[in-house]
């Protein structure tokens, strides 16, 4: 991996990412509408904007949003001053009255396949020369990385952000708990019927719905190169780390070996938000160091015009550290061929004295009383409508219903970069209830800062028996962070993190009983080592 040492920022790239990302407030109606037919009858309505000096057989970029065309258009018809014809279009639930159409269940490779439908009447329409790619970010995002399996001929690049590549794993649960306030609020704008994300998520995770909205089991069916750019805080950040990964090692030809990955300190609404939780995004990292821009992007694989993405690095990504603004060695983008990048997993113990060890201790436990009607609350993290990003715990970190592990100050610095996970032995006295792992960073003034968050449902444990100890493993996806000296590692282990995941009511998933309060118990040291553990960079 190398570490990128200047930044370059030419007028034209920022003044491009400014027309792309951010939303204008110029009005420009577009120079046309069609309804562009699909397979099975429906016709899509789909605004055109061309290009003023050659309206007519350039290449096209197309946006497919289930948030109606005029929502993100002032973002995208700017591309049209760049040569392109550029079509938007509402999908099926958009233009679903009743509110009754799932988003997305068209857009994918199963028997209706409006993306691929669209693409290919686009190539052939006069006002393409046959060249296709796609644009859009979150659930814009979601529809090309659905398209793509589908293999339309004419589409020969893509440009994805912010977007769920597993929609089960990614947007909907986390090791077995609802991302409530996600779900509630996401879906709720698209399937206006509240009978449809209720018949959602009655679907288990192995059954033909959700086996529809996993892109990254479908891989090998793509043959086309993507730009895929995420951030550490987004809500959807692990879903372009596997998009990338799982294209670039096991796509089609024309796809695999030809993926980049650019993952910032962002949440999702970046660029338009520059807030990072309890602080600003460092300088540095507001914008990639390279020209990515979707016009270099598209100039390159539409165009054939050579540019600074021929030589690009498969991989960039910014290495955070310290957000007070004190000097460190983080803070900085890094290059790499390949990801995860290579590292060593480091583990640390929870250990008596609410400490946080590099060994293992003396065995011993750890008690406290989960209430469902006193959850603990959501405080910063990867989150869609809650306040997002690196905040403050001290205030949850407070309450007896949240265990407290916490390093001594660190003799050297350590750089964390790839997937977490902590393993916690846990005992519960009901048929259910959800471990909350939390990692913070503690500065020198007491801020606990929050890097990861996680959570694990026991009912999804092999094993797991009300009133006995079990192995839990929970995921904690993935981020690059240096610790640096002087600073401490903190892991909190509770059963809630809510609104952003559903209470567990701990009666065994019967939401018509009443809640119970659970006794949970944490055990620790030698013979039950529960510990977080983490990817040190090499």
């Amino acid at each position: 991996m190398q570490t990128i040492k200047k930044f370059i920022f030419p007028a034209f790239f920022l003044t491009f990412l400014f027309v792309t990302f951010f939303v204008q407030a110029t009005e420009r109606e577009p120079d046309l509408t069609v309804n562009i037919p699909m397979r099975d009858g429906i016709e899509l309505p789909t605004d055109i904007y061309l290009p003023k000096e050659k309206p007519a057989n350039c290449p096209a970029i197309l946006v497919r949003t289930p948030s109606g065309k005029r929502a993100y258009y002032q973002a995208y018809a700017p591309l049209s001053n760049a040569g392109y014809v550029v079509f938007i279009q509402d999908g099926r639930n958009f233009i679903d009255k009743e509110g009754k159409t799932f988003p997305w269940l068209s857009d994918g490779w199963g028997p209706l396949q409006d993306g691929y439908d669209t693409v290919e009447w686009i190539s052939k329409s006069s006002y393409s020369n046959g060249k296709v790619g796609t644009m859009g970010f979150s659930a814009m995002g979601m529809t090309q990385l659905l398209m793509a399996p589908s293999k339309p001929p004419s589409l020969k690049a893509q440009y994805i952000g912010f977007a769920a590549s597993n929609m089960y794993h990614h947007a909907m649960y986390m090791g077995g708990a609802l991302k409530k306030n996600q779900v509630e609020g996401w879906l709720g704008s698209y399937a206006k019927d509240s009978t449809v994300i209720g018949k959602a998520l009655a679907e288990g995770e192995e059954g033909i719905f959700w086996r529809c909205l996993n892109c990254t089991a479908q891989a090998h069916n793509v043959s086309v190169p993507a730009l895929h750019y995420g951030g550490w805080y987004d809500v959807f950040s692990q879903g372009t780390l596997d998009a990338f990964v799982e294209l670039q090692e096991r796509g089609d030809h024309g796809a695999r070996g030809k993926q980049v990955l650019v993952m910032g300190p962002w949440t999702h609404n970046w660029p338009r938000d520059v807030s990072l939780g309890d602080f600003k995004i460092p300088e540095n990292g507001v914008r990639p160091p390279i020209n990515i821009n979707a016009k270099n992007w598209f100039d390159y694989h539409l165009k054939e015009q050579v540019n600074a993405l021929n030589k690009m690095s498969p991989v960039i990504y910014y290495v955070m550290g310290p957000l007070d603004g004190s000097s460190s060695k983080g803070n900085e983008w890094k290059t790499a061929k390949h990801w995860p990048v290579p590292s060593q997993p480091k583990d640390f113990y929870f250990a008596n004295n609410d400490a946080l060890l590099e060994q293992p201790a003396t065995q011993n436990h750890l008690s406290y009383r989960y209430n469902p009607e006193d959850p603990v609350p959501t405080v910063g993290g990867r989150n869609l409508f809650l306040d997002a990003g690196p905040k403050d715990q001290r205030m949850i970190e407070r309450r007896s219903d949240v265990l407290v592990f916490t390093s001594q100050p660190l003799k050297d610095d350590i750089e964390v970069t790839g997937r977490l996970q902590a393993v916690v032995y846990v005992e519960t006295n009901k048929k259910d209830t959800d471990v909350a792992i939390r990692l913070t960073d503690v500065y020198p003034d007491g801020k606990s800062i929050l890097i990861v968050d996680g959570i694990r449902s026991l009912s999804t444990v092999e094993g797991f028996v009300p009133g006995k100890p079990v192995e839990v493993e929970v995921d904690l996806w993935s981020t690059s962070q240096l610790f640096v000296k002087g600073h401490r590692i903190r892991v909190s282990v509770s059963s809630s993190n809510y609104p952003q995941f559903e209470k567990n009511l701990n009666n065994g998933g019967d939401r018509r009983a009443a809640a119970e309060v659970a006794e949970n118990i944490v055990y620790f040291g030698k013979g039950t080592p529960s510990r977080i553990v983490l990817p040190v960079a090499k």
